[in-house]
């Protein structure tokens, strides 16, 4: 398998260093992102179920999980229900039968952009 073609930076992540203090949060978080959705696209689901560890880490368990964790992280700051309940983010490492890195990426835009509508809301 091919790696990926290099993307170019993003402008958002150029005027970081010279952007206001939320413009910076904002661009820092959505560089790192993209270097997840970067580093697992094109990767097989085969692939990315695969365990190279004796854990549960998998590239796609590692989607999974940060789609959890954004969900959760600003799930609790805005008191959405959906929000799992402290304790159970363990399984967010869990692979379901039907878990493709296609759907997990899809699942982890919507959560990044709903964090974001819900992080617009507040000031620094």
């Amino acid at each position: 398998m091919q790696p990926p073609p290099p993307r170019p930076p993003t402008l958002r992540v150029m005027q970081a260093s010279t952007a206001g203090e939320r413009e910076t949060l904002e661009a820092f978080l959505d560089f790192y992102r993209d270097v997840l959705v970067h580093k697992v696209r094109g990767v097989s689901d085969q692939d990315s179920a695969r365990r190279m560890l004796p854990s549960l880490t998998t590239l796609a368990g590692l989607v999974k999980h940060l789609t959890v964790v954004e969900r959760n992280w600003f799930g609790r700051l805005t008191d959405d229900p959906d929000t799992l309940p402290t304790g159970q983010e363990d399984t967010s490492w869990v692979l379901a039968d039907t878990d493709t890195i296609d759907s997990l990426l899809a699942a982890y835009d919507q959560a990044c952009a709903a964090s974001r509508k819900a992080a617009a809301g507040y000031a620094l």
